[in-house]
């Protein structure tokens, strides 16, 4: 009964030790991780106000991801002061908007976390009020084909 009782601890360990060495595995992510931290820039003005987006070049679905909203007078100085938000849209779906708010962080910055549901070409529409004048700038933004794991 000895042997069965080691031959079981041992079989549960090496189990438990696979098991662990795949979730390590899986938490590097190969390349998808790094790819997915790769941001591109977009920009757009709209009434002076520049608006640039920084955001991930192909954001992965079902993770959220922080993006940086930029605003700059016609002189190119920052804009403090705005309110922020975004309006999360699928042009090719009916479904009700994800509309995160964007807080300041100085210099003219605004930070926002995003979270994109479903695989395809977002428009994401910063709304940006300065002085009691909204500004909307809006980009076009591709995700990911599967979520990353």
């Amino acid at each position: 009964m000895g042997n069965q009782h080691t031959y079981g601890s041992s079989f549960l360990l090496a189990a438990v030790a696979a098991a662990l060495a795949l979730l390590g595995l899986s938490g590097c992510g190969g390349g998808g991780d790094a790819a997915s931290r790769k941001t591109r820039i977009q920009r757009q003005t709209v009434d002076q106000l520049t608006v640039a987006l920084e955001a991930p070049e192909l954001p992965p679905l079902l993770t959220e991801q922080p993006i940086t909203i930029t605003l700059t007078d016609a002189s190119g100085a920052p804009v403090d002061g705005a309110e922020v938000w975004i309006g999360m849209r699928m042009p090719t779906m009916q479904m009700r908007p994800n509309e995160p708010d964007a807080v300041a962080a100085g210099n003219g910055r605004y930070r926002a976390n995003v979270l994109y549901t479903m695989a395809g070409t977002w428009s994401l529409e910063v709304h940006a009020t300065v002085r009691g004048r909204e500004y909307i700038a809006t980009f076009l933004t591709p995700t990911a084909v599967k979520r990353e794991t």
